[in-house]
């Protein structure tokens, strides 16, 4: 099947973002944002009656941390092998029943005990609930879709510090700790209660490999700098504040929490469409000037500080989000989460312990000083490292990677004979390819791509192989990784062509080769009832076989007119187009081996 550019389906119409899924999986990262963010600036407080100064409050804050940064990893590679509603349901009893510990701190060294536990529970609900949301939202939809679930955090950190801050300043600290326990026990309610279940489960084992994922560590880094810097603000505003006159640290989350939503409302699905390049530009310096403005310790000044802050976690924390969870996998999405919110917590972790030493050495002003240099470091960061990298939606780095250039063109100008075989699916194209090659003694390229491309481009083999049988879905719009890997085949095809002579199975090789002489390019096809017969023999249920046949060649079309602007399996493309299912596979293979012999 083959579209024109007015008559292909427009996905992002089509595909839904607000389903009941997607608002349960939001609703139950609130409450589990709630849980955090109810203890996170009144911990301090409580560390404070328990007897202990600012070493003490930065020891809980980093001992929090650190153990999920630990646990993350191994959580990642349990979200993937064993589905996300498994441990984000364990995740969410720990983190019920932790606060409830906290009535019985008799001492410090309890409370940290505590508090240490309480992250790796946290680890374990927030890392399941960002990759099972990844696995609900449509590709096309991947940087709205994470930025409105984002949102669930943004109500939080509203919310939940002046709620905190209230109860324990009306009640005291056993009601907050009952309010936490409340708050995961609602968002265990609601993830238990999704259905249908239908990610995708992963049966890599345990090793380095599986615990991290490649493509999400630029932006993972990026976002370790950064909140080394924001994440210093949600400790330490609320008490820096009670102790200058200013007002109610539950104000300053107020004003941070609401300009982080406007904002997000307002930029919509400016990622999909534009790229994050000046969303972290923008938003690093805001963050930077932000925090400086805390240092002249006024009212108008503060609340202006809580603004800048706003813009800038609603602008910053979706786009690297994005950048880490859209170009993995699925199967690998729980260690795309895990690489990502290990940054998270590492920068809160060394931020909060850099903070309370500085704090300690010198004061407020000189920490606060020190720590906005960050987000200027994690703005250098993604200005080398992350606006050209495979996971960017920037236009630069999608710039080039649709067309073939005439540098590359003149190189191929004194290739071999290649003989290129494109095929509907199902029709045979790669098994009589196979006996071309070995009629002829040729090399036969197809599935050997998948790991040239990985080697050349940084993107791993499962996460191109993904792609290649998606490779229509979402080109509505440019999908990075999908330019990536179009990019990194077409070089690959290019060398490989002037090598020798070859013969090379999809991937458009007959028109990023186009206008040689010396390439021969097939097209395979065949009726419905053979490749249905082809299919099923190989494995397929009846009906999996229909929709599969289906799918593919729908994927193929739309990823020929995305990338070259031509009908696929249009005759005027091809020297030969052959019917299997007619003249049967050897023979197909015969007749292409006579007229490559002629063709030498």
């Amino acid at each position: 099947m083959c579209f024109s550019p007015d008559t292909m389906p427009n996905i992002q119409q089509t595909e839904k973002l607000w389903t009941s899924s997607f608002v349960k999986i939001c609703l139950a990262n609130l409450f589990i944002f709630i849980n955090f963010h109810l203890l996170l600036p009144t911990f301090p407080f409580f560390v404070t009656y328990l007897g202990g100064g600012a070493k003490a409050i930065g020891l809980a804050t980093a001992l929090f941390s650190i153990a999920a940064i630990i646990s993350r990893p191994f959580l990642g590679w349990l979200t993937d092998t064993r589905g996300r509603c498994t441990i984000l349901v364990i995740g969410l009893v720990g983190m019920a029943l932790i606060p409830m510990g906290y009535f019985f701190s008799a001492g410090i060294a309890f409370a940290l005990v505590l508090r240490t536990f309480h992250g790796a529970f946290h680890a374990g609900a927030s890392s399941a609930a960002n990759t099972w949301v990844a696995d609900i939202i449509p590709p096309s939809k991947m940087g709205q879709g994470l930025g409105m679930f984002g949102l669930s955090m943004a109500i939080s950190t509203a919310a939940a510090p002046a709620i905190g801050l209230a109860i324990m300043g009306k009640w005291g600290f056993q009601p907050l700790f009952a309010a936490a326990c409340l708050s995961a026990l609602l968002a265990l309610a609601l993830g238990s209660s999704i259905r249908p279940r239908n990610y995708a489960l992963s049966k890599e084992p345990l090793n380095t490999g599986a615990l991290f994922e490649k493509m999400a560590i630029p932006a993972s880094v990026a976002q370790f700098f950064y909140m080394m810097a924001y994440g210093v603000i949600e400790v330490y505003v609320a008490i820096y504040a009670a102790g200058n006159g200013l007002p109610n640290g539950g104000i300053y989350f107020l004003f941070v929490a609401v300009t982080t939503i406007v904002l997000r409302f307002a930029l919509g699905n400016a990622i999909d469409k534009y790229g994050e390049k000046w969303l972290i530009y923008c938003g690093n310096i805001a963050l930077f000037a932000g925090i400086l403005l805390l240092l002249v310790r006024n009212t108008p000044c503060y609340i202006l500080s809580a603004l800048l802050v706003g813009c800038s976690f609603g602008a910053v924390q979706p786009s690297l989000q994005t950048m880490a969870m859209h170009a993995a996998a699925p199967e690998h999405r729980g260690a795309a989460a895990s690489t990502f919110f290990v940054a998270f917590d590492l920068g809160i972790a060394l931020g909060g312990y850099l903070a309370g030493i500085l704090i300690d050495l010198w004061n407020y002003e000189v920490m606060f000083v020190v720590i906005a240099c960050f987000a200027l470091v994690s703005l250098v960061h993604y200005f080398f490292r992350c606006r050209k990298h495979a996971s960017s939606f920037n236009p630069e780095a999608r710039k080039g990677r649709h067309e073939i250039t005439a540098a590359s063109v003149q190189a191929t100008e004194k290739m071999p004979l290649v003989i290129t075989i494109s095929r509907e699916f199902g029709s045979g194209g790669h098994h009589i390819g196979e006996m071309v090659s070995r009629s002829l003694g040729w090399k036969l390229y197809d599935r050997e791509i998948i790991e040239m491309t990985a080697a050349k481009s940084g993107l791993s083999e499962s996460t191109i192989k993904n792609a290649e049988q998606s490779a229509g879905s979402g080109l509505t719009i440019d999908d990075p990784v999908k330019n990536e890997m179009f990019h990194a085949q077409s070089e690959i095809i290019r060398l490989l062509a002037s090598q020798g002579n070859c013969i090379i199975v999809g991937r458009l090789a007959n028109f990023i080769l186009a206008g040689k002489a010396n390439c021969f390019n097939v097209f395979v096809y065949a009726d419905r009832k053979y490749r249905l017969e082809h299919v099923i023999a190989a494995g397929r249920s009846p009906e999996d076989a229909a929709r599969t046949i289906d799918r593919r060649d729908k994927d193929r079309a739309e990823h020929c007119l995305h990338y070259t602007g031509n009908v696929w399996g249009d005759r005027s493309h091809y020297d030969l187009m052959i019917d299997s299912g007619s003249v049967g596979e050897e023979r197909a293979a015969e007749i292409i081996e006579e007229i490559a012999r002629r063709r030498i």
